[in-house]
């Protein structure tokens, strides 16, 4: 089960990657990284921008200069420079302090997770578009999965894997980069995983290889070692400075869409089902830090340098925030438009306690959770509910319209003109915008 989960969450990657950005919108932000100052980046697919959810409360959007890029991995080079992944535009994108973007094309591929070492390179995966268990060597040099590099002369440098496709890239405490690959089965058979390290000049040192494997999820341990999991054996795997590994096998049902390190070297992680976020403490014990279900699936995941746990969903575009003290607080990000304003602040971006929220919800979450499950909107007695079908998941699966969280309708409403135009749908009346907009409001707003 592990691993025909992992499997086909990579084959539907690959697939979103491969077709027009328009086809395969993203949900809650991929990734978080944070400044020195405190400052949480994070990625807006549908805004197309980056963006910094600063201490204050405040966001600041950087749009980008390519349409629907669909910004995904993030990372923050020595000098304070951002650098991100563009799936759909096939680019790395570099936001600089003074402000301007700078995106360098991937050719033959598409990129999938950014890291930058200590000189302040920027190192990125990148798939083929032809990860479908087909033999590596079958595809000519230039269209073979790799990590590419950008030097600091802004050269690209490619490096074709040895087999397989990269799922994770880190670097360790002592600058390596380590990279996990996955072999596809042919013919029905099982995965194979490999552990790597890769060096400057492109050579490629398997460490480790599994057979029935999907290794992912690279991430810093405090201690300068790594940390990884492999959905496919249901195995954590920490890398210790010197190299020696060790593996834990994880309870049943453990899934891990994102892991990340807390300051004391244990590890938390996302993708439990029941919106809950996991923890692995130092000797290996997992738990699960309970928080009212809701239907959603928790993703990003960062742990800040004061010890807050910030993680995104997969059909909410907030920020979530696991404080130290045990508060749940959610960051309002008004993704959708920001009426021109470079900074929003009050109204725009807000702070909604969980508890107090949830708890005067109870009821109204319990239905929406069932909606969820039938893929059945409300109905409210005069048939808008058939409207959405009709109009609306064009641009949008039913479920992620469930579940999203939103203050005001208008502008996402708006914005699925475009999508609309592109699948060839009538566009929406100025009666059917209005209609649709109260009904969404009415019973999915976030303000009830």
């Amino acid at each position: 089960m592990q691993t025909q989960r992992f499997l086909l969450t990579a084959i539907t990657l690959a697939a979103c990657l491969a077709t027009p950005a328009w086809a395969c919108r993203p949900f809650g932000s991929y990734q978080f990284v944070e400044d020195r100052t405190g400052g949480i980046w994070f990625t807006e697919g549908d805004n197309n921008a980056v963006s910094r959810l600063a201490p204050d409360g405040s966001v600041k959007a950087y749009k980008l200069p390519t349409r629907a890029a669909e910004p995904s991995s993030l990372a923050l080079d020595g000098k304070g420079q951002l650098w991100f992944v563009e799936m759909g535009a096939g680019r790395i994108g570099r936001l600089g302090k003074n402000g301007r973007i700078t995106e360098y094309p991937t050719p033959n591929g598409h990129p999938g997770q950014v890291a930058v070492d200590e000189r302040g390179e920027a190192w990125f995966t990148q798939m083929s578009g032809h990860e479908n268990g087909s033999a590596h060597g079958e595809h000519d040099h230039a269209n073979i999965a790799k990590v590419g590099r950008i030097d600091r002369q802004g050269r690209m440098h490619d490096y074709p894997t040895p087999e397989g496709w990269p799922t994770s890239l880190a670097f360790d405490g002592r600058h390596q980069a380590w990279v996990t690959l996955l072999v596809p089965g042919r013919d029905g058979g099982k995965p194979q995983g490999r552990l790597a390290r890769l060096s400057r000049d492109g050579q490629w040192q398997i460490a480790a290889a599994w057979d029935n494997s999907c290794p992912s999820n690279l991430a810093r341990l405090p201690d300068g070692g790594l940390a990884f999991s492999d959905h496919c054996r249901n195995v954590l795997t920490r890398l210790a400075p010197d190299g020696r590994q060790q593996a834990q096998k994880l309870p049943a049902g453990t899934y891990i869409q994102q892991l990340a390190a807390g300051r004391d070297g244990s590890l938390w992680f996302t993708g439990d089902e029941k919106s809950r976020l996991g923890r692995i403490d130092l000797s290996g014990r997992v738990s699960y830090l309970e928080r009212p279900e809701n239907g959603d699936q928790t993703m990003a995941l960062l742990v800040t340098r004061q010890g807050d746990v910030v993680f995104s969903e997969f059909y909410n575009y907030n920020i979530n925030r696991l404080k130290q003290s045990g508060e749940y607080v959610e960051h309002l990000i008004n993704v959708d438009e920001r009426h021109q304003a470079q900074e929003a602040r009050e109204g725009e971006v807000c702070y909604v306690q969980f508890g107090a929220r949830i708890a005067a919800k109870a009821e109204m979450d319990a239905k929406r959770a069932e909606e969820v499950r039938n893929g059945r909107f409300k109905p409210d007695g005069q048939g808008t509910e058939k409207l959405v079908e009709q109009k609306c998941l064009t641009c949008h699966d039913s479920r992620r319209l469930l579940l999203s969280r939103r203050s005001d309708w208008t502008p996402s409403l708006t914005r699925m003109h475009d999508y609309r135009n592109l699948r060839g749908v009538q566009a929406l009346s100025p009666e059917e915008t209005q209609r649709l907009v109260r009904y969404f409001n009415t019973y999915y707003g976030l303000i009830q």
